[in-house]
């Protein structure tokens, strides 16, 4: 009965193993909490009194788990399952069958981690490999006649996905075709659907590594899909393409049938130290696999990505410069170019003083093609980002000092001449962050400034705070006692803000298990405005007491 009531979804088991799990387990927390709040100055953002009941319980047979969670509440009333599925992967040796509620991979672009509702197989003896799994992609949906909403509705989808491949991790090719279709049985779409017809797909995809000369390997894939608009049409295909002419031998196809290309591939280096790849990848416009969720079509990039260490590890490098460009196939009013660069380098000078260092530029331009457009760049901009972050630790037996500085800017620079001056925006943000522990007293305090700058073409925006805090352990570390407190100035064009955050929390645990917890926040806003003589003030007050029982 609980199985039935209770689907879940079960990770690939052993069976070897399975004498060694536990018949029975029970594991997870229940909480409880109420919450208070009052406002003074504005309307009330939230109830003045409210409860929570939640839990997460976790069951276990045999080691498969079914993980269960609810919350109960004067607002909200739930019960839910974070894996309302349910499916089951035994394993044995080189085998491993598949049931219920899957999410499998066989390559990129035919069956790419889609969720499937069936049954399946994987055989794995030595360097050989084949897998099989044939079942649901989609449910249908509908109106909902109960309320009478009109919800996006669909066919069912199912679809039967193959896989068969050769080799190691640092050699192998592998071979996976897809083929999935709507079903229009047990539909109950709208009186009038005509716009929805059934659909149909067939993905034919590969991927290879071969390892050429010592750490020299190649890498590439790529996938053939046939989609089908209309399943159900009688027109004839287009006989002037020929490749589908050739496919329409081997497969039923008509006038709503098209075909798309999508492939990757390069060059790669990885040594203990060093390491480049060199990637070229193609998508045609309109690649749909029903095997996926989501696909970036319509583009092609070229990449080139280094990476080293040195200095016995304590310098680490990756960063990578490509090009992407769309409108493969001169379809669209305008074309776009993208140059892409990133750069992250981590510099630890001893191990107490350090710095990590992240660079990105993403540059866009779009030209006109097949129509006449009165701007030659449509789109002209660049978007820069660069990030500085020195950090010092110092950890004693007595104290430990953790010592942070961060800066950052953001730019975002138009390079249309008719709009640049009201689209550029330039932002900087800069943090000083100490903390110091006492370690045998089990207190730590900790302080903080900061600065942003926004600037608009509108004006700019200014803020800046510091912020307070500390934390004290008690009884053996069973009760801790802490306080975060924070004030942010703002300055605007047209006026002027301040906000002021305190903030206590204490922490008890009596028993193992067993934890409470009160916390309390003030927040106090204060804004004042050009041609208003009495700033604009409100406050807010929220109270919290809560238990949590973890087993």
């Amino acid at each position: 009965m609980l199985f039935a009531l209770l689907p879940f979804q079960a990770r690939s088991q052993d069976l070897e193993s399975i004498r060694d799990q536990k018949p029975f387990a029970v594991s997870g927390y229940l909480d409880l909490r109420t919450i208070g709040y009052s406002a003074k100055g504005i309307d009330p953002r939230r109830s003045p009194f409210t409860y929570i009941l939640s839990g997460s319980p976790v069951f276990s047979f045999y080691g498969l788990t079914i993980p269960v969670s609810f919350t109960y509440s004067e607002q909200d009333r739930a019960f839910r399952q974070p894996f309302n599925q349910f499916g089951l992967s035994p394993t044995y040796k080189w085998i491993t069958l598949h049931g219920g509620y899957r999410n499998l991979s066989f390559s990129p672009y035919t069956l790419a981690g889609h969720t499937m509702l069936g049954g399946g197989f994987e055989l794995r003896p030595g360097k050989f490999r084949l897998a099989f799994i044939t079942g649901r992609l989609n449910r249908a949906t509908a109106i909902d006649t109960t309320t009478g909403v009109v919800q996006p509705y669909s066919f069912s989808r199912y679809g039967t996905a193959v896989k068969i491949g050769y080799g190691t991790e640092k050699s192998f090719v592998n071979l996976s075709v897809l083929s999935a279709k709507d079903s229009e049985k047990n539909f109950k779409g709208a009186a009038d659907s005509s716009a929805l017809r059934p659909a149909a797909n067939t993905v034919i995809g590969g991927d290879l590594k071969v390892t050429l000369v010592g750490d020299l390997f190649l890498f590439a894939d790529g996938g053939l899909s046939i989609y089908t608009r209309d399943n159900t049409s009688t027109i004839g295909i287009d006989s002037s393409v020929k490749i589908l002419e050739t496919l329409q031998k081997i497969m039923p196809l008509n006038a709503t049938s098209n075909y798309a290309l999508a492939y990757s591939g390069g060059l790669g280096y990885k040594s203990k130290h060093f390491g480049i790849h060199a990637a070229y990848k193609y998508v045609d416009p309109d690649f749909i696999s029903m095997g996926a969720y989501f696909f970036q079509n319509d583009l092609r990039n070229i990449t080139l990505s280094p990476s080293f260490n040195a200095l016995k590890g304590r310098l680490r490098f990756n960063g990578s410069i490509g090009v992407q460009d769309d409108n493969q196939r001169k379809l669209k009013q305008a074309s776009t170019r993208r140059i892409i660069s990133m750069a992250n380098l981590t510099w630890d000078f001893t191990d107490k003083l350090g710095i990590d260092a992240n660079y990105s530029n993403f540059s866009t331009n779009s030209e006109p093609t097949v129509a006449m457009i009165e701007n030659r760049y449509l789109l002209a901009q660049t978007n820069s980002n660069l990030s500085v972050n020195p950090r010092l630790i110092l950890a004693g037996q007595k104290t430990t000092q953790v010592i942070l500085l961060s800066f950052n800017q953001s730019n975002l620079k138009d390079l249309n001449q008719d709009t640049q001056s009201a689209n550029d925006i330039r932002s900087s943000v800069a943090f000083f962050n100490y903390n110091l522990t006492l370690n045998q007293l089990g207190l730590s305090l900790t302080t903080g400034l900061n600065y942003t700058v926004n600037k608009l073409a509108s004006g700019d925006i200014t803020n800046q705070g510091i912020s307070l805090g500390a934390s004290k352990a008690f009884l053996k570390h069973k009760l801790m006692v802490s306080t975060v407190n924070s004030w942010v100035a703002t300055e605007l064009e047209a006026g002027k803000g301040n906000i002021l955050n305190l903030g206590g929390n204490i922490t008890y645990m009596p028993l193992k298990g067993h934890r409470i917890g009160l916390r309390v926040s003030s927040l106090n806003n204060s804004t004042s405005r050009e041609g208003i003589d009495e700033p604009v003030k409100f406050s807010e007050l929220t109270g919290e007491l809560g238990y949590t029982f973890s087993f």
